[in-house]
């Protein structure tokens, strides 16, 4: 069993690459699956036919489904929004505001993991295609079953018998009381997202792909996204840099862009190492269908079994120190790096420049949240890894007295 899922900004070519990847595991005889939850509905665009909110045949081997947030949310937890609406309701919130309120954050993405649950139990499909976006946040929902900790469905549980009890104080508190329906649900949600949990962080079962544009935005994009998919123990196996201009192309007009695409194709392959990278052309017109999908596949995977895994190390890690804590980024082994030059926060990031054997390189690197609260300390190159030291000092400070 495989779970890939695709994630870019948007306009990365996310719903083509997604498709182009579906087509080639159905044409090597996967049993294929390739969901979509963009309300836009580019898995319907991209392979020119009607694509349903249930499984929907595209070819031999492959089905397409549009996942349909709102009704998914309805159907298997309605309760509990009706409840959490109910609650806003009693506090004085306008009806349609507590609606508003009350939809899970990114449900979008948030709904479209739940459902992959349930396309996984059903082993009816050897490879899953995710083209959706699963931003930190909905990630951060995972965890809820082991933040909350391994007690607290039989703590609801405990607390369901009480239920009708505690109705009858309900006008005193001015609080409406979780139905058992509600609390059903709560139990069912918290066994979905263990499952979730547990398939997501199987590196050989699930890997995420950072597709990219060849520009400054697009590739820091995902950077915070490759930190935040480590920092989940996520695994990432595959970055594709998609719409870069063929060398071909001699028109006068393109030359900048081109020559600004050198550039970041080049910071790519340092910022994504040791990913394996691949390059993927602009095509000449927009790629809809499955004969120019098919053609996107074929200059993408080169014959590779696109369901392989690429790459299952882990990348930046981090770890705490009895200091504070260190970032460790590997360092791409085709230069030779001399010393560090320059260490500074600009913004979320951190600005690193590097001495090396054909001049100073300087690299941006995404920073977790924590490490923001944290001094920085030093910089060092070990072994071709760079090693970055925070200081916790909040806690000196706290027993120093506040600085006037």
């Amino acid at each position: 069993m495989r779970v890939i899922f695709y994630t870019g900004k948007g306009g990365a070519g996310k719903s083509v690459i997604s498709s182009a990847t579906a087509l080639k595991l159905a044409d090597r005889g996967y049993q294929t699956l390739v969901i979509s939850s963009d309300p836009a509905h580019t898995l319907s665009d991209a392979l020119e036919t009607d694509v349903y909110h249930v499984p929907t045949p595209i070819i031999e081997h492959l089905w397409a489904v549009q996942i349909d947030p709102i009704r998914e949310a309805r159907e298997a937890y309605g309760a509990i929004q009706e409840y959490v609406v109910s609650l806003f309701k009693s506090r004085g919130v306008d009806e349609v505001l507590a609606y508003e309120i009350a939809a899970l954050p990114n449900m979008t993405e948030f709904v479209s993991l739940l459902k992959l649950v349930e396309y996984v139990e059903s082993n009816q499909y050897d490879v899953i295609v995710l083209d959706t976006v699963p931003s930190g946040d909905a990630l951060k929902n995972i965890y809820l079953p082991t933040l909350l900790g391994s007690t607290a469905t039989k703590v609801i549980k405990l607390v369901a018998p009480f239920v009708n009890l505690a109705k009858v104080a309900e006008p005193l508190v001015g609080i409406p009381t979780p139905s058992k329906e509600v609390i059903n649900q709560d139990i069912k949600l918290l066994g979905v997202l263990r499952k979730l949990k547990d398939i997501i962080a199987n590196r050989q079962v699930t890997s995420l792909r950072l597709i990219a544009n060849p520009e400054a935005f697009s590739i820091q994009n995902l950077k915070r996204t490759y930190l935040l998919a480590n920092l989940y123990d996520i695994n990432v196996d595959l970055a594709v840099v998609n719409k870069i201009i063929p060398d071909g192309v001699t028109d006068a007009y393109f030359r900048e862009w081109k020559e600004a695409q050198e550039k970041y194709l080049a910071e790519s392959e340092a910022a994504f190492h040791p990913l394996p990278l691949k390059k993927l052309r602009l095509f000449q017109s927009e790629v809809k269908g499955i004969p120019l999908l098919t053609a996107v596949g074929d200059e993408l995977f080169n014959g590779e079994d696109p369901a392989q895994v690429y790459f299952a190390g882990k990348a930046i890690r981090v770890q705490e120190t009895a200091d504070g804590l260190e970032v460790v980024v590997p360092l791409p082994t085709t230069g030779s790096y001399r010393e560090i030059c320059e260490v500074e926060r600009v913004g979320e990031d951190l600005s690193v420049v590097i001495a090396t054997d054909i001049g100073e390189a300087r690299n941006f690197i995404p920073l977790p949240a924590l490490a923001h609260l944290l001094k920085l300390d030093r910089a060092k190159l070990i072994d071709g890894e760079l090693h970055i030291y925070f200081l916790d000092e909040r806690g000196k400070r706290g027993k120093s007295g506040s600085p006037r």
